[in-house]
């Protein structure tokens, strides 16, 4: 895949010794992987497909008006035809214990050095962690993500979680939460309105902020009653002090939805649209 192809020169704006730190760190691992480079990003060849990250805007909603806040990550997966695979595809895959910890280091230092190369150190940065590696393999990386970011110059608050937990993961969610938070990161809880347990997990946990399932509130936008539902719920959870973020707004009215709830952060075609103006 042309795209793919080993460049000779690193590109602009990434320093030199951040891509040697971690490319000697993830040839140390049990499964060594490899870093590679073009003109644009740092990625990976990982068991036959081509792994790297994308990135969109978060914006504080404050009022009538969108700020920029910070980035969000997306690991994007695609195969030797330019194929492109979801990526909750790979983290359903049953690896061997080294093999999955290889798998999560090398997501970490991608999302971390592209989004240093293109935004700086002084950026803000939210991970998603799916349901899925929120077990004992994601909480076994959190020391090795402080040991990165102080190998990268990257202040520790600026690195926010969203986790993605059901009745399943809960226990290990706490310790994650309890684990970020002893190195600064903020935590949010993400995919709310999915499961019957979300309310139990709010309060079991204890959210610097709450990301609503974009199913759900695309739902509020076609019907009255899922609307009316939010709009009775989202602003007590806000005045009790969780802040609120709404991902993939795409259009008006799924904007002054979020507004109506209270939201703090939004994201999406839309607001990214907004914000040059903003």
């Amino acid at each position: 895949m042309k795209r793919f192809k080993q460049a000779r020169h690193y590109p602009a704006g990434y320093l030199p010794a951040h891509i040697e730190h971690c490319q000697r760190l993830l040839a140390a691992m049990p499964c060594a992987v490899q870093l590679q480079w073009n003109e644009r990003e740092v990625f990976a060849e990982f068991d036959g497909w081509w792994l790297t990250s994308d990135f969109f805007a978060v914006a504080r909603h404050d009022g009538e008006q969108c700020a920029f806040s910070h980035y969000a990550a997306r690991l994007r997966i695609y195969g030797q035809f330019g194929q492109s695979i979801p990526a909750d595809w790979l983290f359903a895959m049953n690896y061997a214990e080294p093999k999955t910890l290889a798998l999560l280091k090398l997501i970490r230092v991608l999302h971390l050095l592209n989004h240093l190369g293109r935004h700086g150190p002084q950026q803000g940065l939210r991970i998603d962690l799916d349901p899925r590696i929120c077990n004992a393999h994601s909480e076994r990386i959190v020391d090795f993500t402080a040991a990165l970011l102080a190998a990268l110059g990257m202040p520790p608050a600026l690195l926010r979680f969203l986790l993605f937990i059901d009745a399943g993961t809960a226990s290990t969610g706490q310790a994650l939460v309890t684990r970020y938070r002893s190195q600064q990161h903020r935590v949010g809880l993400g995919g709310f309105g999915e499961g019957a347990h979300d309310l139990a997990c709010l309060w079991a946990l204890e959210p610097d902020e709450v990301v609503l399932a974009p199913r759900y509130s695309r739902r509020a936008v076609i019907y009255p009653l899922v609307r009316q539902q939010l709009l009775a719920l989202m602003p007590q959870l806000v005045a009790q002090g969780f802040q609120l973020g709404v991902d993939e707004v795409s259009c008006g009215k799924m904007l002054a939805l979020s507004q109506a709830m209270q939201a703090r952060y939004v994201a999406g075609q839309l607001v990214s649209s907004l914000l040059p103006a903003a």
